[in-house]
């Protein structure tokens, strides 16, 4: 039964995207995180929103740090889409990491789902960061 948890897809009463993101920040803090409005969501992210119900999108303001914090909320249905969306984002993150610590970063890269949210996690504490994700579900 305590894996019960890991397996919710349905997020705790009242919290949103956003406020996955920001607990993730808390737990596993991001070099210089910056958040992505609605246009930079579409240019670096190339998240198509019509297929997005709920999104938040952190990532470093800075060249030289991989770190991403993405909870995205498909449309039914449309949970395969925001996932290649999302794993697109981390292949360019990998052809992006060329210093050796940001490369084992991006290495060891969470992309996953729950429900229908897609999740990707690039952070130096990504242990951290996906447990922090994990506590926001039911």
């Amino acid at each position: 039964c305590g894996n019960k948890a890991s397996n919710a897809s349905e997020l705790k009463d009242g919290l949103t995207a956003k406020d996955v993101v920001q607990k993730v920040e808390e737990k596993a803090p991001m070099q210089m995180p910056m958040e992505l409005d609605e246009e930079l969501a579409k240019d670096i992210a190339k998240l198509d929103l019509d297929n997005v119900e709920d999104y938040a999108i952190t990532k470093a303001a800075i060249i030289n740090s991989a770190d991403v914090a993405a909870v995205v909320k498909a449309k039914d249905g449309k949970v395969e889409a925001v996932k290649a969306t999302l794993q697109e984002m981390l292949d360019t993150e990998k052809n992006n990491a060329y210093l050796p610590d940001q490369k084992e970063k991006v290495e060891n890269a969470i992309l996953k789902e729950k429900g229908n949210y897609v999740i990707l996690l690039i952070n130096a504490d990504v242990k951290a960061a996906e447990s922090a994700v994990d506590e926001c579900f039911k």
